[in-house]
């Protein structure tokens, strides 16, 4: 397995309107063989060009052998109800040879039996997975994730769990201790090291993340989804391959 890139790596460009398609190019000319997936952020694109612009980067993925997922700036649970517009993203996904789609975990509080159910309809109805992401607010506290995650494995919902590294920090939680209560329903792994509450790069010393990678599932993405600098990029995609490839070598 080799490590994948949510495009959040590109934070600066985006943030001054460069496209995510325009990013990806340039991935693919700086280190096209070392990643096995990459992540787009439905919060970069504009939606005058968004069609046109998924269909080049469905493009671009196919050409490259990248797998493709796509990060839904919603929540999924809204209170009662499921988000209105799943149905939409499913089909999106579906049209542009989307993976995965990654919502945020949302409010569960009042869903009942029965709209669980049908949200469970939608998903063996499709070949996307569907995953939720713990959040950095009290939704995404450690006791509230592990009620939900396992009130969804109950359920036997067919939704996935990607595990934000970064956003434990916001709730006061050690990633690593976060790790160890929910690794069992992780189905996506998004890295990022936090520092005073502020993204750092990576680096070889010792620490936590590299724990985590060696005791993650082999078969279980892991995305770097941190603002990196471009002359750093090659070098931070290498660290995590090494992780990787040694956790492989260990088994």
């Amino acid at each position: 397995m080799k490590v994948s890139i949510n495009t959040a790596v590109f934070l600066d460009d985006l943030q001054a309107e460069v496209s995510q398609l325009t990013c990806l190019q340039r991935l693919q000319r700086l280190t096209a063989s070392a990643i096995d997936a990459i992540e787009v952020r439905g919060e970069f694109f504009k939606s005058e060009t968004k069609t046109t612009e998924l269909h080049k980067i469905d493009q671009l993925c196919q050409q490259q052998n990248w797998q493709f997922y796509y990060s839904v700036p919603e929540e999924l649970f809204q209170g009662s109800t499921i988000n209105a517009q799943l149905a939409t993203y499913l089909k999106m996904a579906q049209v542009n040879h989307i993976k995965s789609l990654k919502f945020s975990l949302g409010d569960c509080e009042n869903i009942s039996t029965e709209t669980l159910a049908e949200l469970q309809q939608q998903l063996s109805a499709t070949s996307v997975q569907v995953t939720i992401e713990n959040q950095p607010n009290e939704n995404g506290t450690l006791i509230n994730m592990e009620q939900r995650l396992a009130w969804l494995k109950a359920a036997q919902s067919d939704l996935g769990y990607t595990f934000d590294a970064g956003n434990w920090c916001w709730v006061d939680t050690e990633p690593l201790t976060a790790f160890t209560k929910v690794q069992s329903a992780i189905t996506v792994f998004h890295l990022k090291a936090i520092q005073n509450k502020d993204t750092v790069v990576l680096t070889a010393n010792p620490a936590n993340w590299q724990k985590m990678l060696a005791q993650l599932q082999s078969t279980i993405p892991v995305f770097l989804e941190y603002a990196i600098p471009t002359d750093q990029l090659t070098e931070q995609i290498d660290l995590v391959n090494q992780q990787l490839q040694q956790r492989q070598a260990a088994l």
